[in-house]
């Protein structure tokens, strides 16, 4: 079974080269950026839609209908453009993955500029609702 002519799997391996190692660790170092930032934007999401149970539990009154309802909306695209924004760092990690692995490495600024657009939207969300709510 271990005769001379059996060899290690781990030795039938390519090593990558330095490079390709660098890449590959960058992209997962851009991975975890991209899911840090998803889970701040469903964090401020769950805070934005609870926002009017912590303003009824202070102030011991009842919060307008359209505040709620919009603070309800806007938590809810929040942490719906969070897990979005994750499902998009994992395909884009796995693009750049197997670009690293086939020696192509193409640049997209597709996750970019979609959350970028993602955030311009949020932010014209949360000032209508600052503005509705004043």
């Amino acid at each position: 079974m271990g005769g001379k002519g059996a060899r290690d799997v781990s030795q039938q391996r390519t090593q990558p080269g330095p490079n390709a190692l660098r890449d590959h660790l960058a992209n997962e170092r851009t991975l975890l950026a991209w899911v840090r930032t998803s889970i701040a934007m469903m964090g401020l999401g769950f805070v934005v839609a609870k926002f009017s149970l912590l303003i009824h539990s202070i102030t011991h009154r009842h919060v307008h209908v359209v505040t709620e309802s919009l603070g309800n909306i806007v938590g809810i695209v929040l942490v719906l453009s969070g897990i979005l924004l994750t499902g998009l760092a994992l395909l884009n990690f796995e693009r750049v993955r197997r670009g690293v692995n086939a020696g192509e490495i193409r640049f997209s600024p597709f996750l970019a500029l979609a959350v970028g657009g993602a955030v311009a939207v949020i932010s014209l969300l949360l000032t209508a609702y600052l503005i509705v709510t004043a």
